[in-house]
């Protein structure tokens, strides 16, 4: 195949290796063969169907061009001024050892597992211009990710990288599409994304893709939103047998259409489960973070001259939310908290000020097109995200919405993002029944919190709270302390069944935090202990309440673990409660939690201001440090009685831990000869500590 150009300046070359699964042999042999679509007309049949293609191509174009990017309301800056950046990717076996469930539930957003762990095989990087080369492996590639990590953006990327006439790529949506009606692949390809496009256009086009289908790239992107669940015995028809779009993609999955063709879906990871064996993808490519070099980038665009000013902002108040900045949609949403903050809700400090701020900003917006009450509208959309909540799903369907008199055209402009193209939309959408989500899953579960806060009666409430507190609401509770407990009573709001569901939420918390931090204690070892203890934590910080956090810090465990690896989410809840603890206590261990730089110098800021020798030892190893936080090691010597061990604590090349080198020891040293202290801390594996010389 030609070579590939690509408009992305800013991308890095390197191999892409498919493989770490079985590899899916397609066998078309005796199938029928399709056979192109016959087109009348005369002149040179070869250069009419080039031409013609170029003409849909040159529709596709405009198509890509008026699909824009999602941008949440506050963050306002010029496209072209945004840097090319790419999230990580890397390939991984997504399919071994899963099972399909009948339909894609609801997890909480802080419970998500990174797919990439706990593989047989390291996860294999993939660079972005990669993606472009048409490799042995790569006939049909799934790209997964979860809400917000720009799998869409991804998409349109890719399919506007590919240049003519070395390859061409097709991008379509799967929310756009007609369900009901069976069609033609012409159709559903050309004639259905252009309903201007006169039949004989449209053929001849068509009959170029199947002639030169090994120059194409198919993308498709949102399978989660697909109203239909693909079935390994579809039909094997011709290209000009009308069939439902479910066997049009089957037939393209299988490699019965265009077999030389390379296809891509994007989804959320739970439907590609839905895909049966002899149809999978023969690589699947899992979307994470953003680089903390990449997030910096867009941080500045976004921000422009106030970067240095809100950079700094953000890491002295609430340097816990720094890390969901490496999340494309939740670096918009933190920094549109930022740039315009709220008199009513205050700074945003908190993951429930963040979302309130942005639902403020939406009030003020514009361009929101709904014409009503605004509160009516955020109420409306809660009872929904509640529902759905309730019933364990993360899928939203516009008649679910119009049982609330609601319509996607209106909750666009909040949380689902829709967008229209030249007739396609309108009959999918306003006709019929399809998905639809929030844009990112936190808000789903922020909406359902306001609910319960704001309309739920009080004797439905104090039924739910027999619920609340397992693991499946950990998220929407947070988001419930923040509102009930921090943001209060909104205008108009019944302050008086506030009160009541406040005073009814605090002393549920007060018992729950007694009867986990008691068993904790007899169960030291208990991961899941420790993780309902750090959760409730998580809701104390969020509500900040220094009388709620005191009575927290009466139950705190003499000797406590950190959860392995450690949430940055978790960390200000765990600061605030420690605050407010008096106590002496044995140990405290922050073993292998991965804790970054920001994370640990929020937990030891905390430390260093408790008494001396308030602490017996403190285990500080396998963590991801930066020699910056020496200081902070050097901080809790005061702090510490006995032992401080800090074995490969700092973050080392190619992921390895190192030691303290001999200019950190030479620091710690130092320091623990100004003060009069027996600590000893342990520096290394060989034995090597370090004393007071005093």
């Amino acid at each position: 195949m030609s070579s590939v150009q690509i408009r992305e300046s800013n991308v890095e070359s390197s191999p892409m290796v498919f493989g770490g699964q079985p590899t899916i042999k397609y066998v078309t042999i005796n199938h029928p063969t399709p056979q192109p679509v016959a087109a009348e007309g005369s002149g040179n049949a070869s250069d009419r169907r080039e031409n013609a293609f170029k003409e849909v191509l040159k529709l596709h174009c405009k198509y890509l061009d008026r699909e824009g990017d999602l941008s949440i309301q506050g963050v306002n800056v010029c496209k072209d001024e945004i840097p090319v950046v790419h999230p990580s990717i890397t390939q991984i076996p997504f399919f071994e050892g899963k099972s399909a469930p009948k339909e894609e539930r609801y997890q909480p957003s802080d419970k998500l597992s990174e797919l990439a762990k706990n593989q047989r095989e390291e996860p294999k990087r993939i660079q972005f211009d990669e993606l472009l080369k048409k490799n042995g492996d790569s006939s049909f590639i799934s790209i997964i990710g979860y809400p917000g990590s720009g799998k869409s953006v991804l998409s349109k990327r890719l399919a506007r990288s590919y240049t003519w006439p070395h390859h061409i790529c097709w991008h379509r949506k799967f929310m756009d599409m007609n369900y009901r009606d069976k069609l033609t692949i012409e159709e559903l390809i050309f004639k259905k994304a252009f309903p201007g496009l006169d039949d004989d256009t449209s053929a001849q086009a068509f009959n170029w893709l199947v002639e030169n289908d090994d120059k194409a790239t198919l993308i498709f992107d949102g399978f989660d939103q697909a109203e239909f669940e693909l079935k390994g015995n579809s039909p094997k028809e011709n290209y000009q047998t009308p069939m439902h779009v479910r066997d049009i993609m089957a037939s393209l999955c299988s490699k019965h259409f265009l077999p030389n063709c390379r296809l891509i879906f994007t989804s959320r990871p739970h439907s590609m489960i839905f895909v049966p064996k002899s149809l999978r993808p023969s690589s699947t490519l899992l979307l994470g973070d953003l680089a903390p070099a990449d997030m910096k980038k867009l941080f500045v665009a976004y921000t422009g001259t106030k970067s240095d000013e809100i950079w700094t902002k953000l890491n002295n108040n609430a340097p816990h939310l720094v890390p969901l900045c490496h999340n494309p949609l939740m670096l918009q949403m933190i920094i549109s908290s930022q740039f315009h903050p709220s008199k009513r809700i205050g700074d945003a400090t908190t993951l429930t000020r963040v979302f309130a701020t942005v639902v403020e900003n939406l009030r003020r917006s514009e361009n929101l097109r709904y014409q009503e009450d605004f509160n009516e509208l955020v109420l409306k959309l809660s009872q929904v995200a509640y529902n759905a909540t309730k019933n364990g799903t993360v899928v939203i369907t516009t008649k679910q919405l119009r049982k609330y008199g609601l319509d996607p055209s209106t909750v666009q402009d909040i949380v689902i993002q829709l967008f229209a193209h030249d007739g396609a939309t309108n009959s999918r959408v306003f006709d019929g029944d399809c998905r639809l989500y929030f844009c990112h899953q936190t808000f789903q579960e922020f909406f359902a919190a306001f609910y319960i806060v704001y309309q739920m009666l009080v004797k439905d409430f104090k039924a739910l709270l027999k619920k609340l507190f397992k693991d499946n609401w950990s998220v929407v509770r947070r988001f419930l302390s923040g509102l009930l407990l921090d943001l209060g009573p909104l205008p108009d709001s019944d302050a008086e069944n506030l009160e009541t569901k406040k005073e009814i939420f605090v002393e549920t918390l007060h018992q729950r935090l007694a009867k986990i931090s008691s068993k904790h204690v007899k169960n030291i070892d208990d991961e899941a202990l420790t993780d309902k203890l750090f959760d409730l934590y998580a809701c104390v910080g969020e509500g900040k309440d220094s009388s709620i956090a005191t009575k927290a810090a009466e139950h705190f465990p003499s000797r406590l673990h950190l959860p392995q690896p450690m949430n940055s989410n978790l960390v200000p809840g765990f600061c605030f409660v420690m605050k407010h603890v008096t106590k002496q206590f044995y140990s405290l261990s922050l073993s292998h939690c991965s804790l970054d730089a920001n994370s640990f110098h929020e937990i030891a800021s905390v430390i260093k201001e408790m008494k001396p020798g308030q602490i017996g030892e403190m285990v500080i190893e396998g963590n991801d440090l930066q020699p910056s936080n020496i200081d902070d090691v050097i901080g809790l010597f005061r702090v510490l009685r006995d032992r401080l061990l800090m074995w490969k604590c700092f973050d080392g090349n190619e992921g390895w831990g190192r030691n303290a080198n001999l200019d950190e020891r030479n620091q710690l040293q130092t320091e623990l000869n100004n003060i009069e202290t027996r600590l000893v801390v342990e520096v290394d594996y060989y034995g090597t500590t370090l004393r007071s010389q005093k």
